[in-house]
């Protein structure tokens, strides 16, 4: 199993505004997914939702690694995509 982490690089981060943004990829799949918007969009109901993924996606890395899975972790930056 190989889990991607990606973020902005400074430069994005600095030609955004400071407008951050997080993704986690498993296996190529989008799992988690959340960025900085309007201030009205900044909450766990819009923006930030995938929070509640959270419990899921331990229990699949969880039982992953239970099976003997070998976990590759990457970190890549958004401009790699």
């Amino acid at each position: 199993m190989k889990i991607t982490e990606i973020t902005l690089t400074e430069q994005q981060l600095k030609d955004r505004d400071y407008s951050d943004r997080y993704e986690i990829k498993i296996d190529g799949i989008s799992v988690f997914a959340v960025a900085d918007g309007e201030p009205e969009d900044n909450t766990l109901s819009r923006n930030f939702n995938d929070v509640y993924k959270i419990q899921e996606i331990i229990e699949i890395v969880y039982e992953a690694g239970k099976n003997g899975e070998e976990l590759i972790f990457e970190g890549k930056n958004f401009e790699d995509e």
